[in-house]
């Protein structure tokens, strides 16, 4: 599990890098201000400390599961080195960011594959890429957490949606941070102890969606962590993880993220 450090934002908003390629969605429709899936996907960002003054900033895209805690992708945490400023933010009704809650702690699925496993990758892995924040605070009251389909798989096969708040213009790095909606068709593609489905979104998947909820028919059953890239940093096709809330690794890590 990893602790986060708070500090002010408005310090280093000068001395700040890119922001490092996520996922994001461009082309999705714009999220309707009362749909449940749209008042339960937060925007998260991150501020690590990079030496000499200088910060990188990372953004994805998380759900939130329960009163306090937001699933994402584990890769959003596994980039953070050292302490790191990590913030929320739920969406306000024409979908931009609005409430902020900090971030107080993380825990990774203990089967992800960080960058110490580079030398001997296991593939039947991959779908672990997945991670649980710990908010500060609970959410706000008009923000209700989602329920984790009981049968991810199955709800894989439904008619499933992908929430994203990253890059709705590929070619302007300003424009992340509302949320949009994109139909998406999947099939899963292993059945490892984590499984990873591959799919093909209605909208192109870019930077700042990593972590994106994916939800069929029962619940979320995925969350996006990675694109096919070809040119560029945007494509519609994607793999996720496929959540398995019964599993002793997912409820390992979500017991770490209670706890704190």
């Amino acid at each position: 599990m990893r602790l986060f450090v708070f500090c002010v934002l408005a310090a280093a908003g000068a001395a700040v890098l890119a922001p490092q390629p996520a996922l994001a969605l461009s082309g999705g429709s714009p999220a309707p201000a009362g749909d449940r899936l749209t008042r339960a996907t937060v925007f998260i960002t991150s501020l690590t400390p990079m030496g000499r003054s200088r910060a990188q900033v990372g953004n994805c895209t998380g759900v939130l599961i329960e009163r306090n805690l937001v699933l994402t992708a584990g890769h959003c945490l596994a980039d953070l080195g050292g302490p790191s400023v990590v913030v929320a933010q739920f969406f306000e009704g024409d979908g931009r960011p609005g409430p902020m809650v900090q971030v107080a702690a993380g825990a990774m699925h203990p089967d992800f594959q960080g960058r110490g496993d580079a030398d001997n990758p296991r593939p039947e892995l991959l779908g672990a890429d997945l991670a649980i924040l710990k908010l500060a605070r609970p959410a706000p009251r008009d923000r209700r957490p989602i329920r984790i389909a009981a049968q991810p798989l199955k709800a894989a096969k439904t008619r499933s949606v992908l929430a994203g708040a990253g890059l709705s213009d590929p070619s302007d790095e300003g424009s992340s941070g509302e949320l949009r909606l994109a139909n998406v068709s999947a099939e899963v593609v292993t059945d490892g102890p984590t499984a990873v489905a591959f799919g093909v979104s209605g909208g192109a998947v870019c930077r700042g969606d990593s972590g994106g909820p994916v939800m069929g028919q029962g619940g979320v059953w995925g969350v996006v962590i990675a694109i096919v890239r070809r040119r560029n940093l945007c494509n519609s096709t994607i793999f996720m993880a496929v959540l398995d809330p019964k599993s002793r690794g997912f409820r390992n890590m979500l017991s770490r993220a209670r706890k704190g």
